[in-house]
């Protein structure tokens, strides 16, 4: 599924390390000192209730949010000094679904490639193999709104895999997902482990 390899810069074999990672909002402490190492190629699962400050991490590793105090790195950049080698090298599938309702599955996914500079036949050559490889093609041309729980989470995690990362950011990537789709995106995300890429 990969059509680039993840950035290796040489400096570390953790896709992400973090130190005494902070985050306050007002008088509430959302992320207290988290430290973290996750190697390269590694499915990680960050447990806790809600309101445990879970998204709040994810957010602050994927330069969405400033930290307060402590560091990090990504891939053996430093989200403070290297923001924008971050951001190229990872790609993050929020809570809820960022796609075009009225566009098909298809149109998403062409319309994306473009924006990531893919062009005309290859924008829907990747566009077609992330439908297939994410076994959606038969619903290619119908629109998002139309599609089931699981085929929205399937097509938003293959939207975010246009330019194959190194570093995937899942932010509850099976919340309301019946029983069959959850066992799909979990056999997705071990294909994705298996072909390199480091999934949060």
């Amino acid at each position: 599924m990969a059509d680039t390899a993840a950035p290796n810069n040489g400096v570390s074999s953790l896709a992400i390390e973090a130190h005494g990672l902070t985050k306050n909002f007002g008088n509430v402490r959302a992320v207290d000192g988290i430290d973290l190492t996750v190697p390269r190629g590694m499915i990680f699962g960050i447990l806790g209730p809600n309101g445990a400050g879970k998204t709040t991490l994810l957010r602050m590793l994927a330069t969405l949010l400033p930290a307060d105090a402590g560091s990090a790195k990504v891939l053996g950049f430093d989200l403070k000094d290297s923001p924008h080698e971050v951001r190229g090298s990872i790609a993050m599938t929020g809570q809820f679904a960022s796609l075009d309702e009225d566009l098909t599955g298809r149109e998403n996914l062409i319309l994306l490639a473009r924006l990531w500079g893919f062009r005309g036949r290859n924008a829907k050559k990747r566009a077609d193999d992330l439908l297939t490889a994410f076994d959606l093609m038969d619903a290619a041309t119908k629109q998002v709104k139309d599609y089931s729980g699981g085929m929205r989470r399937r097509l938003d995690i293959a939207a975010s895999l246009v330019v194959t990362p190194g570093v995937l950011f899942l932010d509850e990537p099976t919340t309301g997902l019946d029983p069959m789709a959850r066992k799909s995106v979990w056999r997705m995300i071990r294909s994705l482990s298996e072909a390199g890429v480091t999934i949060l």
